[in-house]
């Protein structure tokens, strides 16, 4: 019974934390930063950090706040980009608040157009001075790639099936279905290969690189898969086909 009752003050605390001025607040003040990234406006970051702040960024680069500000500037000739917060969420602990949120980003590089979306986490605190992020997370939402074009004729090659080892029961297999390179452990869970060029292909709905690889003759002899900075090789079972 004393435990639900510690449970309850708890909880009674932590939801008098969450008002619907602070939520605004971390909606407009987050939407604020991301407005200064394009022009290289530091002083609106210097503003919201800890002085013990960590970022740790989309590529997995660790910064302090001062190595943050530091490498701050407009973006360069020729760029030109904007980023949109959506889906922002707050959840509070007593003076700590998560903030959670996707960013939707446009960049114009020379006339080429990129969109990426970014999930982030950022981590705050309440001081004498008002919130301030003490640690923030940035990850790359993943997509498809965007196909290359490819001559039909350059998928026979790669049909067949590949393993990781002799002893393994599972097999990768590529083959053709309504004229286009799919892969994957069946015929049914199977994926389609989008190419990047005639031996270099994405794994739809994944973030898988496949990347065929020829032996001296010409003939493919394996798959090699790229997965996270990591790479795993398929050989290629000798007269299998699909």
């Amino acid at each position: 019974m004393r435990m639900i009752l510690v449970l309850s003050i708890f909880l009674a605390a932590v939801q008098a934390q969450a008002s619907p001025t602070d939520d605004a607040w971390f909606q407009k003040t987050t939407q604020a930063l991301y407005d200064a990234v394009a022009p290289g406006d530091a002083k609106v970051w210097d503003q919201a950090l800890a002085d013990d702040c960590i970022y740790t960024s989309e590529d997995g680069d660790v910064q302090t706040k001062a190595e943050l500000l530091k490498a701050f500037g407009p973006l360069p000739k020729g760029f030109s980009g904007g980023i949109k917060l959506r889906d922002l969420t707050v959840r509070y602990a007593g003076d700590a608040a998560v903030v959670h949120y996707w960013n939707d980003e446009w960049e114009d590089v020379f006339g080429q157009h990129l969109k990426t979306t970014y999930v982030s986490t950022d981590t705050w605190r309440r001081t004498a001075g008002g919130w301030k992020m003490f640690a923030t997370q940035t990850t790359v939402v993943p997509r498809d790639l965007d196909p290359v074009a490819v001559d039909p004729k350059d998928y026979a090659p790669l049909i067949g099936e590949y393993k990781l080892s002799p002893e393994t029961k599972s097999s990768y297999l590529v083959f053709l279905k309504d004229g286009q390179l799919f892969g994957g452990r069946d015929q049914k869970s199977a994926t389609r290969l989008i190419p990047l060029s005639p031996r270099v292909y994405f794994q739809a709905g994944s973030i898988h690189t496949m990347i065929f690889v020829a032996g001296g003759d010409g003939a493919i002899t394996e798959v090699r898969e790229i997965h996270k900075y990591n790479e795993l090789a398929y050989r290629r079972l000798p007269g299998a086909a699909h």
